[in-house]
């Protein structure tokens, strides 16, 4: 999947290229400022100011949209997918469809259905497809729930592995262990009863800031080709002096 040739032929044409990001709350990410998919546009903004020579018309024509949905489900996703994602014409999608699925007990062939559906739909319409397994977290009873689920994202990319519109992220091979414990500091405001969390509790489900740094990090990497240094940016936004982080 060339995404670099088409996103600067676009841009270059003065054409819009579009993105949107479709899956439940670590997609929104609505908590936490900048979340992974604001991070990604202003890198590919940045990097295709380099590439081109020109700052406005990436600034112009890369666009966004998250259409996160808090607490939906592979079903929840399938049924909005036309509203949210269609409706939009996106050129690519960022897709994460069962990260909640485990905690509402579906069962994993009707998760695997539900997603191939999705995936279809936007395959039919020469839509690329960005499809990334559940992020995964620090605790380790968590990871054991959601495991199956992994498994069969990864069962439904082997199938459209040849698909040249479609690209799998493993974030459970890729995000490191050692880089877990850092991701997930936030504070549980209150009890959630469908995944068993308590007021006071560290949220081992919604990762914080430096979370979304080390998620933008491995996309831009694996979809882009684009080296990005989650540390050094995350210094940078803590300087009122800088404009513009540095990756």
């Amino acid at each position: 999947m060339n995404i670099i040739k088409e996103i600067e032929k676009k841009i270059k044409k003065e054409d819009i290229f579009k993105i949107v990001f479709y899956g439940a709350s670590t997609t929104v990410v609505a908590y936490s400022f900048p979340n992974w998919a604001e991070i990604m546009k202003y890198v590919l903004r940045e990097k295709f100011e380099e590439i081109i020579g020109d700052w406005k018309a990436p600034y112009w024509f890369i666009q966004s949209f998250n259409g996160g949905l808090d607490g939906a489900s592979s079903k929840d996703l399938l049924i909005n997918l036309e509203r949210f994602v269609i409706k939009e014409n996106p050129n690519l999608v960022f897709l994460s469809a069962s990260k909640n699925d485990a905690y509402y007990n579906f069962k994993v062939e009707e998760t695997k259905k539900n997603t191939k559906q999705i995936i279809e739909k936007l395959l039919k319409r020469k839509i690329r497809i960005i499809f990334t397994a559940s992020i995964p977290s620090s605790s380790e009873s968590r990871n054991n729930k959601i495991n199956n689920f992994v498994e069969n994202d990864r069962n439904i990319a082997s199938e459209y592995k040849d698909n040249s519109n479609f690209l799998f992220v493993d974030f459970f091979k890729l995000i490191k262990k050692k880089y877990r414990g850092k991701m997930y500091t936030l504070i549980q405001e209150s009890n959630e009863k469908i995944t068993n969390s308590k007021q006071g509790d560290i949220d081992t489900i919604h990762f914080n800031k430096y979370g979304n740094a080390v998620i933008a990090s491995v996309l831009l990497k694996e979809c882009f080709g684009i080296e990005f240094n989650a540390d050094k940016f995350m210094k940078d936004i803590k300087d009122d002096t800088r404009k513009n982080p540095r990756f």
